[in-house]
């Protein structure tokens, strides 16, 4: 049995060498995992209109591929962000958690003799999140977080050509473009829209104008071997909205540092 697998794989192997490179469709495959600490502001006058600072801790997992040959690349991101933070007093907390799904499709231009990458297209983002006030209302010490947006992207990424690619400088950023979000309207309580179903315009379309959420990241990767990329960097998340009479931002800053692995898969095209 095991000769007769060998055999087998030996033969795939040959097989897909001997293919002509028009049947074989080659991407690089780039993952990055980081995890941050840095500072948050929290406001949510559904809660409270007391605001509230503290830290927080997140988490990045990164995916970009692309086909050898192809100037278009697909982007995908998974960002956990947990936060605690606390009144100008001292006297009350807030506990934030948020997750995010980024899905991003880029187009890149290879400028300065393939120094320079430019990319730029459109990512969508899903957000899951929830804050809770620890001394806040019994009917209403939590509030849920639900949005989906449409986000305009660029990303530039420097190659210093004297560090014969070790080095690596990169900046990325996103605005919101247009989307939907879930909010409570001033004075409605959830047992209002869950329990007795009175729907009052939860459900929100946004615009940069009520909704004015910024991303960017800026990162220096350094390949120490062929299998091992440090990355350190920063990322700024500042979720914002001014809908139903309510006013809501979750602003981040995180000192990022991670691992990064770049890897070539060979498929074959039916």
């Amino acid at each position: 049995m095991k000769n007769s697998l060998l055999i087998i794989a030996t033969l795939l192997c040959l097989t897909l060498q001997a293919q002509p490179d028009s049947l074989l469709s080659r991407r690089i495959t780039t993952q990055s995992h980081q995890i941050g600490l840095g500072s948050v502001s929290i406001l949510d006058t559904y809660l409270t209109p007391e605001r509230f600072t503290g830290t927080s801790l997140t988490g990045l997992s990164t995916v970009e591929r692309q086909r050898i040959g192809s100037d278009w690349s697909t982007l995908m991101q998974h960002q956990l962000q947990v936060a605690q933070a606390s009144d100008r007093v001292g006297h009350e907390a807030m506990l934030e958690a948020t997750y995010n799904f980024f899905w991003g499709r880029y187009h890149g231009w290879h400028l300065m003799d393939g120094a320079l990458l430019l990319q730029g297209g459109a990512t969508a983002n899903a957000a899951l999140g929830a804050l809770y006030h620890t001394r806040g209302n019994a009917n209403n010490p939590a509030q849920a977080r639900l949005s989906l947006l449409l986000m305009p992207s660029a990303i530039a990424t420097w190659h210093p050509v004297n560090l014969k690619g070790r080095l690596s400088v990169r900046y990325e950023v996103d605005i919101p473009l247009v989307g939907l979000m879930f909010s409570p309207n001033y004075g409605q309580s959830y047992y209002e829209m869950f329990a007795l179903g009175n729907y009052d315009h939860n459900v929100v379309p946004v615009t940069p104008f009520s909704s004015p959420t910024f991303r960017q990241q800026f990162t220096i990767r350094y390949t120490l071997s062929s299998l091992t990329t440090l990355s350190f960097g920063y990322l700024g998340d500042y979720s914002q909205a001014k809908v139903n009479h309510l006013k809501q931002h979750v602003r981040s800053h995180n000192f990022m540092v991670g691992i990064t692995r770049r890897f070539q898969l060979i498929s074959h095209r039916l």
